[in-house]
């Protein structure tokens, strides 16, 4: 058998210099005559035997050397999962980070970080398809860093080494949805500025995921569009509807200036996709959807995705072993045409999420994780497609505002008024991402981090009152909200006295104008 090591690169098989299987062959040819070449010849053999001899014993004491005090072998069957890489961000405490990947099975996997005395072990257990599977979690850490995290693959007293440079502790947030999320800084307002500011912040680390899909749940991502990297004017940049995602980066940055510590920042979304294909078979299930919208479809765009649950699969649950702080949403558009299961499909798919990634991290990200979302904009004005005023209802499971019963510890930015008829990416994608995030840094600095002090959300009026002879709706607000009006329109009302007619597919609806305001009160003309 032979006895392989290897170190720094250097690959020495001493099976090849054992005496028995020395490959060279020595032919002597004796000459006729003459004693002394007989003799020279004798020991020249002799020299020869000799030398290979010493050769051969100086290779074994050198790989028993190797062998005893730093028998280590290059990582081949010993691996981080695929979205474990340098530079990344870890979640800090006091959540513990999930570190995992693929090794010999029944192995031991020690994980350290830096030089800490705290090794933590584990053994490489039989995974999907018989392929070794191990995990850990880290103790806590502060935020920070950078840190140095090294994993040891011992089998039978062989060791594999594998290792992680550059890593921060902070929060890590997902983005997802559909194309306003995977909407590039490169595409946005002030892009050339805002691309080269992003060096200024590299505490913030950022990682795409690449357009995928499968009929079947994923356990790793097959594809990565960008490693994690650290914020540049080269990582922010990239190309239109590549990386990075104006919303996730632009949430990032103001939550970094605010917070102070590092942000890591996974962005998974793919343009004209409909809930569905983010959503868990469950909660199809549960909300009655058993078809997909393959038919309605077939009609639009032939790249567009039809099959449920394929994103679920593909995108979201290979990432459910990777501690987060929280997630982020801007998805709808693509369910403006069948938008009556949204309030059944939206609050169950946040439910989904939140509960298989509790499960995934063993308990380590919050059972009830920070979920924000961008209530969709108008598309364009005078649009007469109410499945866009339904859908921003139903983003909400028909309260209108968030959190609320079916929605706790979820926040919300509205974006109706920044409907931008310019953007040469359509008017259903507006260029202000800037807004759009602060909008969700507010809600996220009071729902998820708590903060009392900061307005998070829209005016609610206090009553509404109806006036049939003046054919007005007067709303009420708090006196101490100094209610401004930047526009006179914008407004649907439906005119039918049979609340009946008033569904969202309604012809009763009509546009009005708002025809005067005052700092606590609002009034709209009904025609």
């Amino acid at each position: 058998m032979e006895d392989i090591t290897e170190d720094e690169g250097i690959t020495v098989n001493s099976g090849l210099l054992q005496h028995d299987e020395f490959p060279y062959q020595v032919s002597v040819v004796e000459p006729k005559g003459g004693t002394t070449s007989k003799r020279l010849l004798r020991t020249v053999v002799a020299v020869g035997i000799l030398i290979a001899v010493t050769v051969v014993v100086a290779v074994i004491v050198v790989s028993t050397h190797y062998s005893t005090n730093n028998n280590t072998t290059e990582p081949d069957t010993f691996n981080w999962a695929s979205y474990y890489g340098d530079h990344m961000v870890l979640q800090q405490g006091p959540h513990r980070a999930v570190l995992w990947g693929y090794g010999e099975v029944g192995a031991t996997v020690s994980v350290s970080v830096d030089t800490s005395s705290s090794v933590i072990s584990t053994m490489v257990y039989k995974g999907k398809g018989g392929r070794g599977v191990w995990k850990v979690e880290l103790d806590p850490m502060p935020p920070g860093g950078p840190h140095r995290i090294q994993g040891v693959h011992d089998r039978n007293g062989t060791l594999q080494r594998i290792v992680l440079e550059d890593v921060l502790f902070g929060d890590v947030w997902l983005c997802s949805g559909q194309s306003n999320m995977e909407f590039t800084v490169r595409q946005g307002l002030h892009a050339s500025q805002e691309i080269a500011e992003a060096a200024n912040f590299p505490d913030i680390r950022l990682f795409t995921v690449q357009r995928m899909q499968s009929d079947e749940p994923l356990d790793d991502l097959d594809k990565i569009l960008q490693p994690w990297a650290v914020a540049s004017s080269d990582s922010v940049g990239g190309a239109p509807w590549k990386y990075f995602s104006a919303v996730c980066w632009f949430f990032g940055r103001d939550l970094y200036s605010h917070l102070g510590y590092p942000i890591g920042l996974v962005a998974t979304s793919w343009s004209a996709t409909s809930i569905e294909m983010w959503s868990p078979p469950q909660v199809l299930e549960d909300c009655n959807i058993t078809l997909s919208h393959s038919e309605e479809l077939e009609e639009l765009d032939v790249g567009w995705l039809r099959e449920h649950s394929v994103l679920w699969n593909a995108m979201i649950h290979p990432l459910l072993n990777m501690t987060i702080m929280g997630a982020i949403w801007y998805q709808g558009e693509a369910n403006t045409r069948w938008p009556d299961t949204y309030s059944c499909t939206f609050p169950g798919m946040i439910d989904s999420w939140r509960k298989e990634w509790y499960m995934g991290t063993g308990g380590h990200t919050d059972r009830h994780f920070p979920f924000g979302f961008v209530q969709i904009s108008t598309v364009e004005l005078g649009e007469t497609n109410m499945g866009y005023p339904a859908i921003r209802w139903h983003q909400t499971a028909d309260y209108g505002y968030v959190p609320n019963p079916a929605m706790p510890n979820v926040f919300m930015a509205v974006a109706m008024d920044l409907v931008d008829l310019e953007s040469p990416f359509g008017s259903i994608h507006p260029r202000d991402k800037q807004d759009v995030a602060s909008r969700l840094v507010l809600g996220a600095r009071a729902v998820a981090y708590d903060e009392t002090e900061v307005t998070f959300q829209g005016p609610r009026p206090v009553s509404v009152n109806v006036d049939p002879e003046k054919r007005t709706v007067r709303r009420i607000y708090p006196e101490s909200l100094n209610i401004t009006v930047k526009t006179n329109n914008g407004f649907e009302v439906c005119c039918s006295p049979d609340l009946s007619q008033c569904s969202m597919t309604s012809q009763e609806w009509v546009p009005v104008p708002i025809v005067f305001h005052t700092s606590s009160s609002v009034t709209t003309l009904m025609t």
